[in-house]
């Protein structure tokens, strides 16, 4: 049995995460503000609001660190809790709003990476670390400028994480940057609610779902479980991946 550790696991891609590798048989730690309608003896919620930062990533670290490690094969992060807003201008945005993003994207995520790979190392554990990033991480869309900041500073420490795991021969840890598409979650509901002065693409995005382009989170986070269970499949796989990668390899 592996040990599954899931931000933002109320919903959306997290929450089908959670069912997936519960499914599989695994154990399942839930890190999110609200509880998912999930019901199992191996599933287990923490109350975790990822924008207060260094305060809740250091609750989780004792939560943690109170968890008996030995029943687990394996352990895996995916750090998937995020927000979109705010989105528009740089003149327009609140300065509040702006911190409360890029600390729920950009620096809890790396905060709670360091804690897990310490756990993993303490305990002779491998350890998996899966980041769900996105498209936008590698190109400025207008009116996200926080959005692709951050999933940006996530892909490169990714990038960089990777590289010192390399470099020290460190084949216990393997780190992931993975964009997954475009889903159908109530996070895709918010972007169509955007106005197209602060968001221009919105009506792209209107017709992505009208048309039935939005891909299924079930679907993807079935790739994503099977793809931290089956480390044969990322034999020479780049730290940078993409739902079609995992698709064509996981057939």
């Amino acid at each position: 049995m592996d040990l599954f550790i899931v931000t933002g696991g109320s919903k959306g891609l997290g929450e089908q995460v959670c069912l997936q590798a519960l499914e599989r048989g695994h154990q399942v730690i839930n890190l999110s503000r609200t509880r998912p309608n999930i019901k199992s003896e191996r599933f287990k919620h923490v109350t975790a609001d990822f924008s207060r930062g260094l305060k809740t990533v250091q609750k989780v670290d004792s939560v943690l660190q109170d968890i008996s490690m030995t029943a687990f094969k394996k352990i895996h992060l995916i750090n998937n809790a995020a927000l979109i807003n705010p989105v528009g201008s740089l003149v327009d945005l609140d300065l509040a709003e702006m911190n409360t993003h890029l600390v729920t994207n950009l620096i809890s995520p790396l905060l709670l990476s360091q804690v897990c790979a310490r756990i993993a190392t303490e305990e002779k554990k491998p350890l998996t670390v899966f980041n769900i990033g996105s498209g936008a991480s590698f190109r400025p869309i207008a009116g996200w400028s926080m959005y692709c900041s951050s999933k940006a500073g996530l892909k490169m420490f990714t990038e960089n994480t990777d590289l010192d795991l390399q470099t020290a021969r460190n084949k216990r840890i393997k780190i992931y940057h993975f964009s997954p598409g475009v889903l159908d979650t109530q996070m895709q509901q918010t972007i169509r609610g955007l106005k197209k002065k602060d968001f221009p693409d919105v009506a792209n995005f209107k017709k992505l779902k009208s048309e039935d382009q939005l891909r299924d989170p079930a679907d993807v986070a079935s790739l994503v479980v099977r793809f931290c269970l089956f480390p044969q499949t990322s034999q020479g796989q780049s730290c940078l991946i993409t739902v079609q990668d995992l698709e064509g390899s996981l057939k």
